[in-house]
């Protein structure tokens, strides 16, 4: 990611907080603007979900490719207006390498768990921001790797548990169905002579189906 694109991320983080120090009130008020003027939440809902994945390393010298990710998140508010958000993602990342003597492909398999924040300016629409955590499960390439054991598979080490951020919006397009976009980054220390990188930059479109409508009042 360019440094231009890592500040403009990075402002959006206070950007948030902003919209988080309203106070709960403050942002009720706005959310009872609509016509939409009851009060009722669901403190506990559940989600599946399921995202085109488009990712690439900070390095010049690769090409994103488009993988998937599904899984599920478990959220809690506590308010009509905040919420905390948690679950886990099987997220698949590819990416070419566009090197004289390297045109392989590498795909990394990551479980990735979130925790994040999540404030509802109205009912169908919310904002959220918050760590990720990735544990890699796979990392592999389209070429030979590991020549002691002449695998596709990279030896341990190589690529590594990761911390990261996400960005995100969700909308209620239908039901119990939402879209969403995310932006993930992905960063840690690695060899600088070594073409294997863990910095990466993510961009997810996503559906999500929640298993108890957010928009039905409960019993």
């Amino acid at each position: 990611m360019s440094s231009l694109k890592f500040k403009f991320f990075w402002f959006l983080i206070p950007l948030f907080s902003i919209g988080f120090t309203q106070g709960d009130a403050n942002l009720l008020l706005q959310y009872n603007k609509g016509p939409d003027l009851d009060a009722f939440y669901r403190k506990w809902n559940f989600d599946l979900h399921t995202h085109i994945v488009y990712g690439n390393t900070l390095e010049k010298y690769t090409i994103g490719k488009i993988n998937f990710s599904t899984g599920t998140y478990i959220q809690y508010k506590f308010s009509k207006t905040f919420a905390l958000n948690s679950g886990v993602d099987y997220f698949k990342m590819s990416y070419q390498y566009d090197l004289i003597k390297n045109q392989s492909y590498d795909e990394l398999t990551y479980l990735s768990f979130p925790l994040t924040l999540r404030v509802f300016p109205s009912r169908k629409l919310h904002f959220e921001t918050g760590l990720l955590y990735n544990s890699v499960l796979i990392a592999e390439n389209t070429a030979i790797v590991d020549l002691k054991n002449q695998s596709h598979k990279y030896p341990d080490g190589v690529f590594k548990n990761v911390f990261g951020w996400l960005f995100a919006t969700q909308y209620n397009v239908w039901n119990r169905f939402d879209l969403s976009l995310q932006y993930r980054f992905l960063k840690k220390a690695t060899n600088p002579i070594s073409d294997q990188k863990n910095n990466f930059d993510v961009f997810l479109l996503g559906i999500h189906f929640f298993v108890l409508n957010p928009n039905k009042k409960p019993d």
